[in-house]
């Protein structure tokens, strides 16, 4: 008896060294097991649709639940037709993780919608998709307006002497709107200025493509050197760039990313952030401008469209305001082909 008494004991206190020693060396704690969850993926508990109108609810699993951490966390959601139609909205999440976004789609048909976390503005776990129908209803436009995420591929310009300008290209105008021509013209009109793509092909509309850093040849001075929607072309023995920002290099105020929209055969939209930079000075050549303005001469942006081939024109004037050509303006010519973003 005293035996088996003696091995229960032993066995008892091996048992509780053994716990101890696991606790020490690395027993996964609570809050181990927390931080050890990674999964970041949105689960989407409701998609209803009426009409036109699309709602989108459900919640977000986080690697850590804080305050901060909910804070710093969004929910995109993407809708698209499967072509160069797409349309997108951000949200923020509860306390409890929840989201939903209600919004009324101008897209059509069978319709792919995913929904994607991101933290920090980074993509964060795996995005989750869901298939739906937007029925036109009897009355309602047949034609609605898309909007074109992607890059607006620019043709290069030609402007030969008694000849129409084609392809992509600039006419500086002087107050009054008489042609202020530009001896160092690639182009045999000097009249026009062409435009040769830059390294993104052209304009885009997913992201901006702000000047480099130094912008200028000299630093503060010379020519630009932002050559991502065009190459630096000269004006004047000085080349200049076009960018587009979140802050307007000459303003200082916030400029929305470039949107444009097709509807049938005609394009609409703003280019509230295309910026000339010359001989280290950056000159407004947007329209509106940053507080939504048109002053005279700018006009409002116009275009046509091609749905099958999507081959594209935009126009638009703006109103050069400070500098060495305050008050002249400018007036743009865009044409190529738009590539939607995949």
């Amino acid at each position: 008896m005293r035996l088996r008494k003696a091995r229960s004991t032993g066995s008892i206190f091996a048992v509780a060294l053994a716990a101890a020693t696991l606790a020490l060396v690395g027993a996964p704690t609570l809050s181990a097991a927390k931080k050890a969850v990674k999964v970041v993926a949105p689960q989407i508990s409701k998609v209803e649709t009426s009409g036109t109108k699309v709602t989108v609810s459900g919640r977000v699993t986080l690697p850590e639940n804080t305050p901060s951490e909910r804070r710093r966390t969004r929910v995109q959601l993407t809708l698209s037709n499967g072509g160069s139609a797409i349309e997108r909205r951000t949200v923020k999440i509860s306390a409890k993780r929840a989201f939903k976004a209600s919004w009324s789609t101008k897209l059509s048909g069978s319709l792919t919608l995913t929904v994607r976390v991101t933290i920090k503005g980074k993509d964060a776990g795996k995005a989750v998709k869901r298939t739906l129908v937007i029925t036109t209803s009897p009355g309602t436009n047949p034609n609605p307006s898309q909007q074109l995420i992607g890059t607006f591929d620019l043709q290069p310009g030609t402007a030969p002497v008694g000849d129409a300008p084609t392809g992509s290209y600039f006419q500086m105008l002087l107050p009054g709107g008489a042609v202020f021509g530009n001896l160092d013209s690639p182009a045999a009109n000097k009249n026009y200025t062409t435009l040769t793509p830059g390294t993104d092909g052209g304009l885009s509309t997913v992201a901006y493509q702000p000047p480099p850093t130094p912008a200028f040849s000299g630093g503060t001075s010379g020519s630009a050197l932002a050559s991502a929607i065009v190459k630096p072309v000269s004006f004047e023995g000085v080349n200049f760039g076009i960018v587009t920002a979140s802050t307007d290099p000459q303003l200082g105020e916030h400029d929305p990313l470039p949107s444009i929209s097709a509807q049938g055969d005609t394009l609409t939209g703003q280019v509230t952030a295309w910026s000339a930079q010359w001989n280290g000075s950056s000159f407004n050549q947007g329209t509106p401008k940053p507080n939504g303005s048109v002053p005279s001469p700018t006009t409002t942006l116009t275009g046509t469209y091609d749905p099958a081939t999507h081959a594209f024109t935009l126009e638009w004037e703006s109103l050069i305001v400070g500098g060495s050509f305050n008050g002249f303006s400018g007036r743009w010519h865009l044409a190529g082909t738009f590539v939607p973003a995949s």
